[in-house]
């Protein structure tokens, strides 16, 4: 890869991040619209009473696997897609290893973020003296972001590279190809119907839990490639609290 074209790909991957970063506290909001449903009794109860012996029921009983299908087509969208023009995660690690000069140039980068902190001379100390503390600092940060950085891509390596044997995720990608991106029917020889999603099993949790972990590995990566942080927890205390006041406010 030669300079214009690793340029063109540090550019192509930071867009891919920035848009990875935005997307999701998005998924994670439709997360917690969907959790009280499953999971909170008093919502629970209180739709109950509103919706028994009510023709707006059978509207209803499609609600909680829509909201689902659409969560587990998000994850698979911004996960695991591997589609080369897909800016999902997988797609973007595939991408950064693509020359080990991506890798350092954005090593470089994180490990030299707090380097113009060190360029103004200590007025108490000799121009040479301050010289030198500037370097000593400079070189001590460099280190500590550097070492903080490898921690940081060895664990975003472990989470995508652990998603090709992932049985969490070998069941989202089913669910997507057989039921979501193609209306997939049974072989010849078996009775003539559509893939029947409930046969892999997977749960609600577990469509949670997968959804978490790959947040918690985009948040790593979009620290290492920008330097900017944001915090899965956070966002995620915020979207729990909005869900459930929706719902309330909605059945009171």
């Amino acid at each position: 890869m030669n300079s214009i074209e690793l340029d063109q790909r540090i550019v192509q991957i930071e867009g891919f991040i920035k848009v990875l970063t935005q997307q999701c506290p998005i998924l994670d909001e439709r997360r917690h619209i969907l959790a009280p449903l499953l999971h909170n009794a008093q919502i629970q109860d209180a739709l109950k009473k509103k919706l028994d012996n009510n023709i707006a029921a059978g509207a209803w009983h499609h609600l909680v696997p829509m909201l689902g299908q659409d969560l587990l087509r998000d994850q698979s969208r911004l996960f695991l897609d591997a589609d080369g023009r897909s800016g999902s995660l997988t797609n973007l690690w595939r991408k950064l290893q693509a020359d080990p000069a991506l890798r350092e140039h954005f090593r470089a980068a994180y490990a030299g973020m707090f380097d113009e902190f060190h360029e103004d001379p200590d007025e108490g100390l000799s121009l040479e003296r301050s010289k030198e503390i500037n370097v000593e600092s400079r070189e001590s940060d460099r280190a500590r972001n550097g070492a903080r950085f490898d921690e940081g891509w060895d664990r975003v390596r472990k989470t995508v590279d652990g998603l090709a044997s992932d049985p969490v995720a070998v069941k989202i990608k089913m669910f997507r190809d057989k039921h979501h991106a193609h209306l997939q029917m049974q072989k010849l020889d078996k009775e003539p119907k559509a893939f029947d999603p409930n046969t892999i099993g997977l749960t609600f949790n577990e469509i949670f839990e997968f959804g978490d972990r790959c947040q918690h590995a985009v948040a790593e990566l979009g620290l290492l490639l920008t330097g900017i942080t944001w915090d899965p927890e956070a966002f995620a205390d915020v979207h729990a609290r909005r869900g459930t006041a929706m719902w309330k406010a909605l059945t009171s």
